[in-house]
C-alpha cells in the first residue's frame, strides 16, 4: 500500500485479508490451547484455594511461548515499519526535487511541502 499506493486494492483483496486474519486468531487460539492443555484437561487442578486462578508450564513452553507471541511479531513489525519509513523518506525527497523545480515556475504553499 506504501510503495504501489494504485496498485494494492488489484493485489490484496478483502477476502484474503479476511482468511489471514481468521488464520492469526485460529493460530492464537491453537497455540494458547496447546501451552494449556493440562490445565484444560484437569480444571482447578493446582489451585490451593477457592477463587485462584493458577496454570503450569514448564520453562520450555515458556521459551516457545516467548518467542512466537513477543519476539517474532515484534521483529516483524519493526521490519515493517523500517521499510514504510524508507519508503516514506524516498517519497518526500522525490516530492522536494520535484517541488524545487516547479517552485521556479509556481509558488508554492508551505503546507503543500
Amino acid at each position: 500500500a506504501i510503495c504501489y499506493p494504485l496498485h494494492y486494492f488489484t493485489k490484496v483483496k478483502p477476502k484474503t485479508v479476511q482468511v489471514c486474519v481468521c488464520l492469526c486468531w485460529m493460530f492464537a487460539a491453537s497455540l494458547t490451547g496447546l501451552l494449556l492443555k493440562n490445565n484444560l484437561q484437569h480444571p482447578g487442578r493446582y489451585n490451593s484455594c477457592i477463587g485462584e486462578c493458577v496454570y503450569d508450564m514448564n520453562y520450555i513452553a515458556n521459551v516457545f511461548d516467548l518467542i512466537i507471541s513477543f519476539l517474532f511479531p515484534i521483529t516483524v513489525i519493526v521490519i515493517l515499519y523500517i521499510r514504510i519509513f524508507g519508503v516514506a523518506v524516498y517519497q518526500a525527497r522525490a516530492m522536494r526535487s520535484h517541488i524545487a523545480v516547479v517552485k521556479t515556475k509556481v509558488t508554492v504553499k508551505k503546507s503543500e511541502m
